[in-house]
C-alpha cells in the first residue's frame, strides 16, 4: 500500500525541483513557464494551498491535433497548463517506484530502464529458443478507452490517502477545448498529461497479471503486445482467452492488427519488421525517417538550428533503430545516403543565399554534425562528399538559370508577337471583318488590310461604330469558341458574342443554391483576400525602389488579417476600400503623370481613363472563360446580384486588377511611353492601340504559378473552371490567384 500522505507530497523543495522537468508548453490560460517563475514562491505556495485545501481545479485542456504516419490520419492529444504539469508531475513522481515494482518485467513501456530496444532483443531471445509461432496485436483505441470507474478502484486499492486519487480523477475527468468547443472527458486518459503513460500501465498490469498466470512468454510495450507459442495451437487459443479477458476490463483487440504468424513468415513489432532470425526497419518507419531527415533540409532555419536539429534526430536513431540494423544492411545504407544528401542540400541553399561564402567555413559548420554515428570511419571524406555534391548542385543550377533566362527570352519575344495576332482590334468604322476557310481578314474600301491565320485568333474586339460582319463569321466564331467582344468610346464593356454553352442553364440552379450560405462568403473572402494580397505584393515590389512604402506596406498587411475575422459582405467591401485608398494613394506618389484619385466611371483624367480601358479589355476575356467554364454571368458571390450586369464578372476580375493592369499601365507612364487624351477627355486611338498592345502582351506573358511557368491568359482560364468545379461540389475551397511580382 502506497501510505505517503498528501502533506507529505506537496512540499515546497519538491515542487520547485519539478519544475525543471515540465515542458514549457503552453496550455489554455496562455501562462508562461517564465512567468510562472518570475513570482515562483507566491505561485509555489498558492498551488500547495490550494491542493492541499481542496480548492485545487485544473485549467481544462487545449486540445490540439498532430499527424499520425498516416498525413490522412490525426491524433488527438491535449495540452495541460504549467501549474497542472506542475501537480501531475509531483503526483507522478510520487508514486511511481510504488507501482513499478509492481508491473511485471515483460511491461517495457513508459519505464526507467526500460525501452523498446530492449523488448526488441527480448523478442530475438524469444526466438533463438524456439518461439516461432507470434500472436501479434494491439489493443483498439486503449488510451481512449480506459474505463474510469474500474481505474479509480484499482488506485483505491493501492493509494491510503484518497485525497491523492482524488487529484488523480480531476486530471482524468477534465475536459478539453478544440478551438471553442469544450468536449467532456468520460472515458480514457488524454494523450499527452504527463500522469498517463503510468496510469495506463496501472491498468493493464491486470492484463500482464493474467497473461503471465497462463504461462505465456509475452512482451507488451504500452497497447502493442505480441506472445510467443512453440505450437501453432496454443497461438490460436490464446487469441480467444486473451480477446474474452480484454473484453471482461472494456477493452478489445483491434481486428486489423491482430494476427498469428511464423516467424519465417515475418512479423512487425515497435516498428522492426523479424523474419528467421532477422530484424530490420519496416519500410514505412524507415520512409518516415528519411523524410524526416529531409524536412531538416527544407525547414527556413539558419545552419546552426538546422545542426542542432539533426544532431538530435541522429541520436534519437542511434538509441533505437542504428542498434537494430547491421551497418552493411540496405536500411542502414539508405539512412547514410539520404543524410548526405539532405545536409548537401542545406549547404547548396546557404550557397544560393550567401550566408556561408567559402569551403573551409562550411567544413567547420560539418564537423560539429554528428557523422560518426552514421560513418564511424572517414569522417572528413564525408565532409567533403558532402560539399562536392553541394557545389555541383549549385554550378549546375547557375547554368541552368542562364539556359532558362535565354530560352525564356526567346519564349517571351515570341509570346508578344503571338499577342498581336491572337485578337482583332478594330477601332474606327468602314471595316468588314470576314472569313475565309483558315483565314479571318479585315477590308477597308474592299482593299485587305490584314489576315489572321484561325489558329491563331483567340478574340475579336469592336470598338467602334459602322463595322461589318455576316452571319458566317458568327458561325465560325461560335464553332471555333472565338468571343466578339463590343467596347465604346469611353472603353465601357457593353456586349459579346459568345458560343451558347447548355451546361450554363444546369450552373444556375448550383450558383443560386449558394447564395447566403457560408460558401458564398468563403467565395467573396477569397476574393477580396486575393485582391488586397495582390496590392499588397505590388506595394512591397515598387518599394524595393522607391523606398517609401513601408507604412503603407504595414497598414495593408494589417487590414489583410482582418479578413478571416470579417462577419459579413458588408465588413468585406469596407476592408477593400479601406486598402484600396492606401493603394491608389501609394500609387499616386510615384506614377509620372497627373493622378488624384481612383474614378471608375466618367473619368477624364489620363490614368484613370488608360486603367478604365485596359480593364474593359480584361472583363471580356474574363467573361469568356467563365461562360466556357458553364457559369451563370448575373449570378455573383462577391458584388450585388444584378439580372442586366454579368457581376460574376466583377468577383473573378478583383483578384486580377493589380497584376495584370495595373502593373502594366503605371509601368507604361512610368516609361514615358506616349499616352493622350483627345480633345473630349478620351483616349486617342493610338493611345488604345498602345494600351491594348501592353494588355495583350501581358496576358501572352509568362509567369510562376503553382510552381510553373504559366501564361497569364491560362491562369484567367483555369481560376474560372477552378471556380466551376466548386460551384459544382467538386472542389471544397476556393483557393484565389496570387501573383508574383
Amino acid at each position: 500500500m502506497f501510505s505517503l500522505q498528501l502533506e507529505q507530497i506537496f512540499k515546497d523543495k519538491l515542487l520547485k525541483e519539478e519544475l525543471a522537468k515540465i515542458s514549457p508548453s503552453i496550455g489554455l490560460d496562455n501562462k508562461t513557464l517564465s512567468k510562472f517563475k518570475s513570482h515562483l514562491s507566491t505561485n509555489i505556495n498558492t498551488l500547495i494551498a490550494s491542493v492541499l485545501n481542496n480548492q485545487y481545479a485544473p485549467v481544462p485542456l487545449k486540445g490540439i491535433e498532430i499527424p499520425k504516419l498516416n498525413p490522412q490520419e490525426k491524433r488527438k492529444i491535449s495540452l495541460s497548463s504549467i501549474q497542472d504539469k506542475l501537480v501531475q508531475r509531483r503526483v507522478y513522481n510520487a508514486i511511481y517506484d510504488y507501482f513499478d515494482a509492481l508491473f511485471s518485467d515483460k511491461s517495457y513501456a513508459y519505464r526507467k530502464n526500460k525501452s523498446a530496444l530492449k523488448a526488441i532483443n527480448r523478442v530475438g531471445n524469444y526466438i533463438n529458443e524456439g518461439y516461432h509461432y507470434i500472436l501479434k496485436s494491439d489493443i483498439d483505441n486503449f488510451f481512449d478507452s480506459i474505463d474510469h470507474t474500474r481505474l479509480v478502484n484499482l488506485l483505491e486499492s493501492h493509494i491510503a490517502d484518497k485525497r491523492i486519487i482524488q487529484l488523480i480523477m480531476l486530471f482524468m475527468k477534465n475536459g478539453s477545448f478544440f478551438g471553442s468547443e469544450y468536449k467532456n472527458h468520460l472515458v480514457g486518459v488524454h494523450q499527452g498529461d504527463i500522469i498517463s503513460p503510468l496510469l495506463s500501465n496501472i491498468y493493464l498490469n491486470v492484463f500482464d497479471q493474467f497473461l503471465e498466470a497462463q504461462n505465456y512468454q509475452y512482451i507488451r510495450y504500452a497497447d502493442d503486445f505480441i506472445v510467443l507459442f512453440k505450437i501453432y495451437k496454443d497461438a490460436q487459443l490464446a487469441y480467444h482467452s486473451i480477446n474474452a479477458f480484454l473484453e471482461s476490463i472494456q477493452l478489445r483487440l483491434e481486428k486489423e492488427k491482430t494476427y498469428i504468424t511464423h516467424v519465417n513468415d515475418g512479423f512487425i513489432f515497435l516498428g522492426v519488421e523479424f523474419k528467421g532470425k532477422n530484424k530490420t526497419i519496416r519500410q514505412e518507419s524507415l520512409e518516415k525517417i528519411i523524410s524526416n531527415i529531409r524536412k531538416f533540409s527544407e525547414n527556413k532555419c539558419g545552419f546552426k538550428k538546422f545542426i542542432e536539429d539533426l544532431n538530435a534526430y541522429i541520436v534519437s536513431l542511434n538509441n533505437y533503430y542504428l542498434k537494430i540494423v547491421q551497418q552493411d544492411s540496405a536500411a542502414f545504407k539508405s539512412i547514410q545516403e539520404h543524410t548526405i544528401d539532405a545536409i548537401a542540400h542545406k549547404v547548396y541553399l546557404a550557397k544560393v543565399d550567401k550566408k556561408i561564402k567559402t569551403k573551409k567555413e562550411f567544413k567547420i559548420l560539418l564537423n560539429q554534425i554528428h557523422l560518426e554515428i552514421l560513418f564511424p570511419n572517414n569522417q572528413n571524406l564525408i565532409i567533403e562528399r558532402i560539399i562536392l555534391k553541394a557545389y555541383e548542385k549549385y554550378l549546375s543550377q547557375k547554368t541552368y538559370k542562364k539556359t532558362i533566362i535565354k530560352v525564356n527570352h526567346q519564349r517571351d519575344i515570341y509570346s508578344k508577337q503571338f499577342s498581336s495576332l491572337t485578337t482583332l482590334h478594330i477601332m474606327h468604322p468602314g471595316i468588314t471583318i470576314g472569313v475565309s476557310k483558315n483565314t479571318f481578314s479585315l477590308r477597308e474600301k474592299g482593299r485587305v488590310i490584314k489576315k489572321i491565320p484561325k489558329e491563331y485568333l483567340e478574340r475579336i474586339i469592336i470598338e467602334s461604330k459602322g463595322v461589318s460582319f455576316s452571319s458566317n463569321l458568327i458561325k465560325k466564331c461560335a464553332k471555333l469558341q472565338i468571343p466578339i467582344d463590343f467596347i465604346d468610346n469611353e472603353g465601357r464593356y457593353y456586349a459579346q458574342f459568345t458560343t451558347y454553352k447548355s451546361s450554363t442553364t444546369q450552373m444556375i440552379h448550383k450558383q443560386a443554391k449558394i447564395i447566403g450560405t457560408d460558401l458564398q462568403f468563403d467565395l467573396a473572402k477569397e476574393f477580396i483576400h486575393s485582391k488586397i494580397k495582390n496590392q499588397l505584393n505590388y506595394l512591397k515590389y515598387l518599394n524595393k525602389y522607391h523606398k517609401i512604402f513601408d507604412l503603407q506596406i504595414d497598414k495593408i498587411a494589417t487590414i489583410l488579417t482582418q479578413i478571416s475575422k470579417a462577419k459579413n459582405t458588408n465588413a468585406l467591401m469596407g476592408y477593400e476600400g479601406e486598402s484600396s485608398a492606401i493603394y491608389w494613394d501609394s500609387i499616386r506618389s510615384i506614377i509620372k503623370a497627373p493622378f488624384q484619385k481612383r474614378i471608375t466611371f466618367g473619368a477624364k483624367d489620363i490614368v484613370n481613363s488608360s486603367l478604365n480601358y485596359a480593364y474593359a479589355i480584361l472583363y471580356g476575356r474574363i467573361q469568356h472563360y467563365l461562360l466556357q467554364a458553364g457559369l451563370a454571368l448575373n449570378i455573383s458571390f462577391l458584388h450585388t446580384l444584378d439580372k442586366e450586369k454579368p457581376t460574376l464578372v466583377f468577383d473573378l476580375i478583383e483578384e486580377f486588377r493589380s497584376f495584370i493592369v495595373d502593373r502594366t499601365i503605371i509601368s507604361m507612364f512610368n516609361k514615358d511611353e506616349v499616352i493622350k487624351l483627345d480633345n473630349e477627355g478620351l483616349l486617342t486611338k493610338d493611345s488604345k492601340r498602345l494600351v491594348a498592345k501592353n494588355i495583350k502582351e501581358k496576358l501572352g506573358s509568362y509567369t510562376m504559378w503553382k510552381k510553373q511557368s504559366i501564361k497569364c491568359d491560362n491562369i484567367l482560364k483555369a481560376q474560372c473552371y477552378q471556380l466551376a468545379e466548386v460551384v459544382k461540389g467538386n472542389k471544397k475551397k476556393y483557393k484565389g490567384f496570387i501573383g508574383k511580382f
